[in-house]
């Protein structure tokens, strides 16, 4: 789901209560080794790696409290997810994905006693990556909170409290959901079933979602509170520790606490250590087998970098290792959603485009299994879509993978019907995806590469029939020229809609119809569909040229020949445009001219075919490329890592983050960096698929060490590659300190000398014999065993002649950031008021406007407006019922507040709480997080409009109303600019003790921002 109009779319020794943390051995310097000093992790014919240290260094640490639901944390056993988060001491929304077609939740469970947690000023917290365990811990009380492994359930152990205080905890929905409220003895339930059948394309099928809850303490009771809320009471154990258990399997009917009960069994119960060495045990088993990556650089971006990364493996793995359907969907991150059934596109839908990253990632890193719902998804739905594509695309035979396919396998978008924005649909076209044809293709290209990185022919035999399927429907859809080229009229993708020979389309011929060709040999089937792709292979035309300053003009118009491009391509002057006609109307923000270079790899960092440089072709293609850093899921550092541009690799990546990441999980926003009702995945899965890129990649067949490598950076870590090997590799101050192969199987590989011009040979990795003697060639053939190892290395300096050090880490003790961006949060100290807090001038004099700048780019408001409406500064303002008093500041000094999840101290009690509001390119709205002096917390959703608004929000008022606004250079401007009014009851008999403002960002033109004024209790 590119970007597009809405319409579309541990080894442990022991196990306690609380979870030790991972041994690890001294932090190593952040700052590049010298050369002089190079180490190697390879002894005895082995990577040694700490693996817990390492995983560890990317804890994700709360240094206060998560009070909002935007900073919540993911758990999640692949089937079944939540977000955490703090509010009303903690709430976790429960999230699965085989809920269709709507992704409906099966509720949010709260426990409120640990408010007295939450509040304490000694709070704090980490997310435990190598163990899956939310830790938290304040006041005297400790709370471990995880979805367990291989069972369907949230468990929350506590420890710490008084005995003798009754605790309980709730199950609830919403408005909107109509569930079945019950209980029996100990659990409480909530349950309800639909049936997927009111959409275009629907499946038939009974789906539903339930959730049962539980506790482990004395004298558990439970209650119905209303129609969407459950809850369960009990008292402590005497001890001071109690658990809560929330059961949510995947639910189509029957009995809810019968069902939760068989599967919670003793869990309510059972000792906390063996339930943690249960979930210690998958994670740290996970981890082992996984490819990791240890980064260092002096500005602490390789380490943010590898934070990303090997949170993206912890997420891919806590939302996609099983179930029946991918755990994410259109980009977005479904598993770990906390705005309860929110959902920003089709949820009923997938997109192939925004799941790439995270197969390619999964693949490199040697977590092949997380790829398999995704397959199995695309395999079971084969005979439907061949159905649909039979239907909808000319009676065509075969399969036309439809890029937004509903899960049951058609190409339906958003329930509507055929003329609708559905995929591979000619009634459909022109659109976003009736003509986009190279989906299918893309799906059996990543099951030919799995096939190719495991070298597992019984994978390949089960999914073979995708690759046939896409195949045969090319074949019929494509057809031979005049000029004896394949020729059709289809999508580049989703930016040019039905023009004539699509790059991607060119790409995707060249790259699959030798692919299957080999499936179909391997597996001795298929003889005729062999014979007929053998002659189209010859039947591809050259890739489309524009010109490097006009984009838009075509340089080799239709027929043309190989000598024309390379004639072309010699001038230095020609990038790969989207398609024979590249003045076509664009509708998105692809980079389609570098489609061959990745996903489908036909390109790479040194293809010449016919005398033709097409690497020369693609590095201008990519100097070129119309859209940089366009969106979250935008694949320019991968491009770069293709192309061997390793300074480009970290600008990107670093550029892509800033502009995109929007969560302290480290998730992102499709569009902007701003905290939305959603987090997406995405941009993760690409940083993870870039940085494996840059340590070691064999897309071709030829194996690279470290080609685009950031010189800045120290880096060490384990890629997986064809044929069932890995690759062990270290850079150490720019250079290659270690390049180790693990053979996964017998055969001969390809490898590129990492020390152009100088020698290399290659040793076995366990005894030192030479394998390849010393040579000076660009490129080697290794013959390589199956279960041995080998060192490739300059023989003037061998690998084993380094100093040994085992790759390690500390685990992380404080949140990271990267410019404004960050992952955790610091330790929280709350302002004294909300003057305290101030950090942006709102107000300016009409003879000074300089020092204004409301919306980020200079405008504010203006002192002598707001005097002549009788709110100046200081002024009292009555709205709402409750009274404000205007900031007393200097025009052109600090006079409101960007909310960026800021604590302000407000003490005081009434019946309601008021915030005096406006927003900047807004409106804008988020969370604030009221929290008493008991512990307790209470939400509140703001929703300021944009300062030119004449219209109070939904309950709200327009509280301030002046005439002019004011601009740099002492000037004007002639509209009205308004402040707004929104106020929340407040719980009975409870006293507030400070604010939290929503999370947002710095102030940056173009992105919406709550500003506040004032804060009033009454």
């Amino acid at each position: 789901m590119p970007t597009r109009s809405r319409y579309r779319r541990i080894l442990i020794a022991t196990v306690a209560v609380a979870l030790v943390a991972p041994a690890a051995a001294v932090w190593q310097s952040a700052t590049p080794a010298a050369a002089a000093s190079l180490t190697t992790a390879w002894q005895n014919g082995a990577f040694s790696t700490n693996v817990g240290g390492v995983v560890s260094r990317s804890d994700v640490v709360l240094g206060q409290p998560n009070s909002a639901a935007a900073q919540s944390l993911p758990l999640g056993n692949g089937s079944l997810g939540a977000a955490a988060w703090a509010a009303n001491g903690f709430t976790a929304q429960l999230n699965r994905s085989d809920t269709m077609p709507y992704r409906l939740s099966p509720g949010q469970v709260s426990i409120p006693g640990l408010s007295a947690m939450t509040s304490a000023s000694n709070f704090s917290g980490n997310l435990d990556l190598y163990n899956g365990v939310l830790h938290e811990s304040g006041g005297g009380i400790t709370m471990n909170a995880w979805v367990a492994a291989g069972k369907d359930e949230l468990v929350v152990d506590v420890s710490g409290v008084n005995a003798s205080t009754q605790q309980s905890a709730t199950l609830s929905l919403w408005s909107g959901r109509s569930p079945s409220a019950s209980t029996s003895g100990a659990y409480a339930s909530l349950a309800q079933t639909w049936q997927d059948n009111s959409q275009s394309g629907n499946s038939g099928q009974t789906f539903g979602a339930m959730s049962t809850i539980t506790a482990g303490g004395q004298n558990v009771s439970t209650s119905v509170v209303n129609s969407t809320q459950v809850k369960v009471s009990f008292t402590p154990n005497s001890n001071g520790t109690f658990r809560v258990v929330v059961a949510a399997p995947s639910w189509t009917g029957g009995n809810p606490e019968s069902t939760a009960q068989s599967l919670i069994g003793g869990d309510a119960s059972a000792a906390g250590s063996s339930l943690l060495a249960t979930q210690s045990s998958w994670w740290n088993g996970y981890w082992a087998n996984s490819g990791l990556i240890e980064i260092n650089s002096s500005d602490g971006t390789g380490q943010y970098m590898e934070n990303l990364r090997t949170l993206y493996l912890y997420d891919e793995a806590a939302s996609m290792k099983s179930g029946t359907y991918p755990g994410s969907q259109a980009g977005v991150a479904d598993m770990f959603a906390f705005d309860q059934d929110q959902q920003d596109w089709y949820p009923a839908g997938y997109w192939l485009w925004n799941l790439r990253g995270q197969i390619a990632a999964n693949l490199s890193s040697g977590d092949f299994n997380l790829n398999v719902p995704i397959f199995d998804m695309y395999l079971n739905d084969l005979p439907s879509i061949e159905s649909w594509t039979n239907a909808q695309m000319g009676g065509k035979p075969g399969a036309c993978v439809p890029e937004t396919m509903r899960f049951n396998g058609n190409g339906y978008y958003n329930g509507g019907n055929n003329t609708q924005n559905a995929s591979c649909a000619t009634a459909s076209s022109p659109s976003y995806n009736a003509l986009n044809v190279t989906s299918g293709a893309e799906i059996a290209l990543w099951v030919w590469q799995q096939y190719q990185d495991t070298g597992n022919v019984s994978f390949l035999q089960k999914y073979y029939p995708i690759l046939e399927q896409t195949a045969t429907f090319l074949l019929a859809y494509q057809s031979v020229g005049s000029d004896g080229f394949l020729h059709a009229t289809a999508n580049a993708h989703e930016t040019q809609w039905a023009v004539t020979d699509p790059t991607d389309d060119i790409a995707v011929d060249q790259a699959l119809f030798p692919a299957v060709v080999k499936a179909a040999t391997l597996l001795n089937t298929d003889s005729s569909l062999v014979s007929q792709l053998r002659t189209a292979e010859n039947q591809i035309e050259p890739y489309p040229r524009a010109g490097q300053s006009s984009l838009t003009t075509l340089l080799n118009s239709q027929p043309t020949s190989a000598s024309t491009v390379a004639n072309l391509d010699s001038q230095g002057a020609d990038v790969i445009a989207d398609s024979y006609q590249p003045s076509a109307t664009l509708h998105n923000g692809e980079n389609i001219g570098l489609e061959p270079l990745w996903p489908y790899g036909v390109i790479g960092d040194s293809t010449v075919v016919n005398g033709d440089n097409l690497t020369a072709l693609e590095d201008r293609t990519y100097n070129s490329r119309p859209n940089s850093a366009g969106s979250d899921w935008s694949f320019d550092a991968v491009d770069a890592a293709r192309l061997d541009m390793g300074s480009q690799v970290a600008s990107d990546l670093t550029t892509i983050t800033e502009n995109y990441q929007a969560y302290i999980s480290g998730m992102a926003n499709l569009f902007n960096g701003n905290v939305g009702d959603e987090p997406y995945i995405e941009q993760q899965s690409t940083v993870a698929t870039a940085l494996d890129e840059s340590l070691a990649t064999d897309y071709d067949g030829t194996l690279r060490f470290a080609p685009a490598w950031p010189s800045g950076w120290d880096g060490s870590g384990t890629v997986y590659i064809q044929g069932g090997s890995k690759v062990d590799v270290q850079v150490e101050g720019g250079t290659l300190a270690t390049a180790a192969i693990v053979a996964g199987s017998t055969t001969t590989m390809t490898v590129r000398n990492p020390w152009s011009g100088s020698q290399a040979e290659v040793v076995n990795g366990s005894t030192g014999a030479v394998v390849v003697s010393p040579t000076t060639a660009s490129t080697f053939g290794l013959p390589v065993t199956a279960g041995s190892s080998y060192l490739v290395e300059q023989p003037s300096n061998p690998t084993t002649s380094l100093a040994f050090a085992q790759v390690t880490g500390t685990q992380a003790s404080a949140y990271k950031t990267l410019g404004s961006k960050q992952i955790g949060l610091p330790k929280g100290s709350a302002a004294s008021n909300l003057a305290a807090s101030f950090n942006d001038v709102g107000i300016t004099a009409d003879n000074n406007t300089a020092p204004g700048d409301w919306d980020g780019g200079g405008a504010s408001f203006s002192e002598t407006a707001l005097t002549n409406a009788g709110d100046g500064p200081g002024a009292s303002i009555s709205s709402g019922g409750l009274t404000y008093t205007m900031p007393g500041a200097a025009a052109g000094a600090n006079d409101n507040t960007v909310a960026e999840g800021q604590t302000i101290d407000v003490s005081g009690s009434g019946s309601h709480i008021g915030f005096l509001l406006s927003a900047s390119y807004g409106p804008a709205s988020g969370t604030a997080t009221i929290t008493y002096t008991d512990g307790s917390t209470q939400s509140a959703s703001l929703n300021a409009p944009d300062w030119f608004s004449t219209s109070a929000p939904s309950g709200g008022t327009v509280a301030v109303n002046s005439t002019y606004q004011n601009r740099q250079g002492n000037t004007t401007y002639t509209h009205t600019a308004d402040i707004f009014a929104e106020n929340f009851a407040l719980s009975s008999g409870k006293t507030v003790a400070s604010v939290t403002l929503p999370a947002g960002s710095a102030l940056t033109s173009g992105t919406p921002a709550i500003h506040v004024f004032s804060i009033a209790i009454g």
